[in-house]
């Protein structure tokens, strides 16, 4: 079942990239355990990031992602503050 462009789940509930067929997770519960993660000062994110985050919040801000481990296409990007748990879980059903 194909989630999003690029991930999707096999018969067996595998959660897999859907360029390279590496497994992220080993069920739709838990869908990116095997992912890569990034974490950087917000700044990493482009241009579009000018204002300096200290301006607008007493924490650090953090640019988040995480990628496919076989072919590295990003799979999520957040900008979020950096003492919030690592990588906000999110669930398939």
């Amino acid at each position: 079942m194909k989630i999003d462009l690029n991930i999707e789940t096999t018969g067996d509930g595998t959660v897999v990239c859907a360029h390279c067929g590496a497994t992220l997770g080993d069920s739709v519960q838990a869908p990116t355990t095997h992912a890569l993660r990034h974490e950087r000062p917000a700044e990493a994110a482009g241009p579009g990031v000018k204002a300096d985050p200290a301006l607008f919040a007493d924490r650090q801000i953090l640019l988040r992602q995480t990628f496919c481990p076989d072919c590295l296409v990003c799979l999520s990007t957040e900008i979020t503050p950096g003492d919030e748990p690592v990588y906000r879980q999110w669930v398939l059903s």
